[in-house]
């Protein structure tokens, strides 16, 4: 029983961390290229056409959008939303 609450405590726990590390959050920069974020943030969960790249994690409550500008490089703003 003690080991099944523990468990359970810890997948909460898990849920409400950052799907991206906030220290590598902040060490982005603006006009970085796509191989730049990635060396920093790993490789996104998903690519959109619009110039957006989202991180997100399994079990976690949220994700992480980055924005791209039209020559291709990061435009120097992320969104972190919870769900």
């Amino acid at each position: 029983m003690a080991g099944c609450m523990l468990l359970l405590i810890g997948l909460v726990a898990h849920a409400f961390v950052s799907p991206v590390s906030q220290d590598a959050l902040t060490e982005l920069r603006p006009g970085m290229t796509p191989d730049e974020v990635r060396v920093l943030l790993g490789s996104p969960s998903e690519i959109y056409s619009k110039g957006q790249w989202t991180y997100s994690k399994a079990l976690v409550f949220g994700y992480v959008t980055i924005h791209w500008r039209a020559d291709g490089t990061y435009d120097g703003e992320y969104n972190f939303e919870r769900f």
